[in-house]
């Protein structure tokens, strides 16, 4: 298995089968009113590398595996910029450390936009332990989408 991390503007081709991988592992729970075409059509939005939102996605020779993406504001607390979103992997990759290499290069794009830190938000309850193992602090609870979550921060 070799692991590269692209940009999704420079691999439009996966954009369907990211946003399955988008759907299925986050969207279809938390987003009601969500579809594969509405995620597809989202994740167009993302293909972009010079300005917000973007999105990176890992590869698996040339099988997309998931992404992770880089916006200003993920839906909450407008003040607090950028935010880590929709991190995605499939599930046949996971525990292969690939949602931290992907972490990992969204935190160096903040960084290199000079950001001090970084935001996520998760819906799930029993994902904040996993980013508090990786240096994410709890910062406090919010609600999207009739969802509470939880924000988490990590300085850069």
């Amino acid at each position: 298995m070799t692991i590269t991390i692209k940009f999704l503007q420079d691999c439009q081709e996966h954009i369907p089968a990211l946003a399955k991988i988008w759907y299925e592992t986050i969207r279809r729970k938390w987003v009601k009113e969500a579809t594969v075409k509405s995620t597809i059509v989202e994740l167009m939005q993302h293909a972009q590398k010079d300005k917000l939102p973007l999105a990176i996605v890992a590869l698996d020779g040339n099988d997309p595996i998931g992404m992770a993406c880089l916006r200003d504001n993920d839906g909450i607390l407008p003040e607090k910029t950028p935010w880590l979103g929709s991190l995605a992997v499939d599930p046949k990759y996971r525990r292969k450390k690939i949602g931290e290499k992907l972490i990992d290069e969204i935190k160096s794009l903040a960084k290199s936009r000079k950001q001090e830190k970084l935001y996520l938000l998760a819906f799930d309850p029993t994902i904040p332990t996993w980013y508090s193992r990786l240096g994410w602090k709890h910062i406090g609870h919010d609600e999207l989408l009739g969802h509470p979550v939880t924000v988490m921060s990590i300085d850069l």
